[in-house]
């Protein structure tokens, strides 16, 4: 890209991002991808959220307050603008009294150094500002009232350079030279920034912007649209011609008639009187007649009629071609092939379509607009909420720990390796004890008074979406998707994950808030299902197996359907109690807390937090093991009996009878076994349910259960197998019975 065009650029995207109408573009290029941009990534409008908030809705209460005190919505399109032209920008976060102020600069007025391993170490930010007084500071300076300030953050302290001259990163000393500084103290102990990349590299450091790439392109197709415009003023109105006088053919737009140049007048003859007839002289440069001299159009008007014209003379209009068809095309397929090229489309080159086919054509402009709201929003208002959060959850933890009574320990000027020892176990009783204190706090619900911030409440993770579409559904739309939900429903598809094409900006857990309710299509399926099994258990009971007749169907362990029954049960459980799941912080999003033992130990690259790792200390807690409750099912005390996932189908038990779990009396075999998915794949000739070694026609019977053996299908041996049974099943024919002899067993009947 050559310096002219750059330089041109930047003069475009100057004029269009400060809404400056004297720029110098007469390209539309820039504003129509930038508006299109905006439209397809702000809608009609952006809400933030949490994704958990257990508490009420303490979190999403604080980050509306911020968005209030910061005109977040109001100050989207200006961001947009500058993140898409600049390609990469700052947000900077400073408590004030009430709350936070979240502010954004461009690529020029920050600078950002990044450790090895990607961590942001350091940053610094120069930019003006207005006071109220005209004095210098201390009565002398420049006199002025703008005010530049330079402001170098680290994870320890904030350094501040307050001069009237102006400040600039290529030569810092001499801008330093009448400033005041101030050091302050980080209390938030991490940096409050976050940077953010239109088009990053690949190491994610650095973003390019929109244009650019492009730069060449578009400031042709300024020229060209430049001198289509030139052209279309000279040579867009017919021209007159003709051979005779143009006083012959002009009409006066005055009341005063304008009279013919004479001879003497011609020759240079003057006179005081402006009107005189001997000395009347046209003027030969506007062409005007005295009198009407600086009149817009005066002595333009052609008359209707034409008189007095002889055989020889020539009247005539020419109609020139301003704009040749060639270059009209050239310069659509020019401006159509930039808006490709910066992921858009051009919306003057969608013609007769229907409304549907709009949208489609628009679906490249959303999966680009997305895409620039991936860094925007999730990598960067969002992380600014979660870093707000996570200091408010700090204030929380230290303010409670005061009004408790609960004391940090502190460390020695001159720590040896004993009192090093013992500030880490003062350390680990001190969070201890204050987990104790915020666990006691929330159950109770009783906060001491004098306590701030906001409660823990794990995953700090905050979600966007959109509150409405471009294009409105109409009732046509609305009506496709419920019945396209309702066949997936019918297919098996989770009610959540179905729901999802109906709600498509609603989490899962809001989706499953919104099934509370009574499912009674999924109910009755669900009940027909359950008896059309039963049905079919009821005539494999009566039905013998073609391969022993003296057994039924059902005895077979192939053709055994209870577990179906389970898991129509445990379908029908698991749609009629959906909730929500509780998730732990996120260790990767948990900026890292400098601990004073650090600085004694040296930075490594084992975790610790000299070295960017995670610090347990900084999420309020200590992560979870695998023995304690997993996030799945977990309450927010962390207790396994939260009681917010669908409970699983449990055996029937004997009423008055402890379960042991064991299968009931029979083929009663539980219901738990191994997913299907989770199964070897069948070889060929088997079955999903048989042994892969088997071979269609080969019965084969479990060996423990003593109702399917094989063997002697009289009752006697039935009754000499599980005894009791006989009795059971005929109680008054069992005393008639006495039963083969002792030894007359049929060989049959042993196994």
């Amino acid at each position: 890209m050559g310096d002219s065009a750059k330089s041109q650029l930047d003069s475009i995207l100057k004029s269009v991002i400060t809404r400056d109408s004297t720029g110098p573009a007469d390209t539309m290029l820039v504003n129509a991808h930038l508006s299109q941009m905006k439209m397809f990534g702000i809608r009609q409008g952006v809400e933030f959220y949490p994704m958990q908030d257990n508490f009420g809705t303490q979190r999403y209460d604080f980050i509306q307050q911020v968005i209030k005190f910061n005109q977040l919505d109001a100050r989207l399109d200006s961001i947009w603008d500058r993140f898409l032209a600049y390609g990469k920008g700052l947000f900077y976060i400073r408590p004030t009294q009430k709350t936070y102020r979240i502010y954004w600069f461009d690529r020029d007025s920050y600078r950002t150094y990044y450790s090895p391993e990607g961590d942001l170490e350091e940053v610094i930010i120069i930019y003006p500002y207005k006071v109220k007084s005209s004095r210098g500071f201390g009565g002398v300076g420049l006199k002025t009232d703008k005010r530049y300030m330079r402001l170098r953050i680290t994870a320890e302290t904030i350094e501040e350079h307050h001069s009237e001259q102006e400040i600039s990163f290529d030569n810092p000393e001499m801008s330093f030279a009448f400033s005041d500084k101030k050091v302050l103290k980080n209390t938030m102990e991490f940096i409050p920034c976050v940077e953010v990349f239109n088009n990053p590299d690949a190491f994610g450091t650095d973003g390019a912007g929109e244009f650019d790439l492009l730069a060449n392109q578009i400031i042709a197709h300024d020229e060209m649209v430049k001198n289509i415009r030139a052209n279309l003023s000279f040579f867009g109105n017919p021209t007159l011609l003709s051979s005779r006088p143009k006083q012959d053919i002009v009409e006066a737009d005055g009341a005063d008639t304008p009279q013919r140049p004479s001879i003497s007048s011609q020759s240079g003859f003057e006179s005081e009187f402006f009107l005189s007839s001997s000395t009347f002289k046209q003027d030969n440069v506007t062409r005007n007649s005295p009198g009407y001299i600086g009149k817009p159009g005066s002595g333009m008007r052609v008359p209707r009629v034409i008189a007095n014209l002889e055989p020889t003379d020539r009247v005539g209009f020419i109609t020139p071609n301003a704009v040749s068809t060639d270059q009209a095309r050239y310069a659509e397929q020019l401006r159509n092939e930039i808006r490709l090229a910066l992921g858009g489309i051009d919306d003057l080159s969608i013609t007769n379509v229907t409304a549907t086919e709009i949208k489609s054509a628009y679906g490249r402009v959303s999966a680009t607009s997305q895409k620039k709201c991936l860094q925007l929003y999730t990598y960067g208002i969002n992380k600014c909420f979660e870093l707000i959060i996570f200091q408010e959850e700090q204030i929380f933890r230290k303010s409670l720990a005061y009004e408790t009574g609960i004391k940090y320990p502190e460390l020695p000027e001159e720590p040896d390796e004993k009192a090093i020892e013992k500030y880490e176990r003062a350390k680990a009783r001190y969070e201890k004890k204050l987990e104790a204190a915020i666990e006691k706090a929330l159950e109770e619900q009783d906060i001491p008074p004098g306590v701030l911030g906001l409660a823990p409440d794990g995953d700090r993770t905050v979600l966007w979406r959109w509150l409405g579409p471009v294009y409105e559904d109409t009732t046509q739309d609305k009506l496709n998707q419920s019945i396209f939900t309702r066949n997936l429903q019918e297919l098996g598809v989770d009610s959540i994950e179905a729901l999802k094409y109906l709600f498509p900006s609603k989490t899962d857990d809001e989706i499953a808030g919104m099934l509370s309710g009574f499912p009674f299509r999924v109910v009755g399926e669900v009940q027909r299902a359950y008896s059309a099994f039963i049905d079919l258990i009821n005539q494999e009971m009566r039905t013998p197996h073609p391969q022993q007749p003296n057994l039924p169907m059902a005895a077979d362990p192939r053709l055994d359907l209870t577990p179906f029954l389970y898991r129509t049960l445990e379908s029908l459980q698991k749609e009629v109690t959906y909730a929500g799941r509780y998730r732990n912080a996120d260790p990767i999003g948990t900026p890292s807390i400098p601990d004073p033992t650090d600085k004694l130990r040296g930075s490594g690259a084992d975790g610790s937090p000299s070295s960017g790792g995670f610090d347990q200390s900084a999420m309020g807690g200590t992560l979870p093991t695998g023995d304690g409750p997993s996030p799945a099912n977990a309450g927010p005390d962390g207790s396994p009996s939260a009681g917010l996932n669908p409970y699983s189908v449990q055996l029937p038990s004997t009423p008055g009878a402890p379960t042991t779990g064991q299968p009931l009396q029979g083929s009663v075999q539980p219901g738990g076994g191994t997913p299907e998915f989770a199964r070897p794949i069948p070889q060929p000739g088997s079955t999903i349910e048989s042994d892969p070694g088997n071979r269609p026609g080969q019965l084969r019977f479990p060996t423990n259960n003593p109702v399917q053996q094989p063997g002697d299908a009289d009752l006697y041996a039935w009754d000499q197998q599980q005894p009791g049974i006989f009795q059971q099943l005929f109680p008054n024919f069992a005393g008639n019975y006495p039963g083969p002899a002792p030894g007359k067993r049929s060989k049959r009947g042993k196994s």
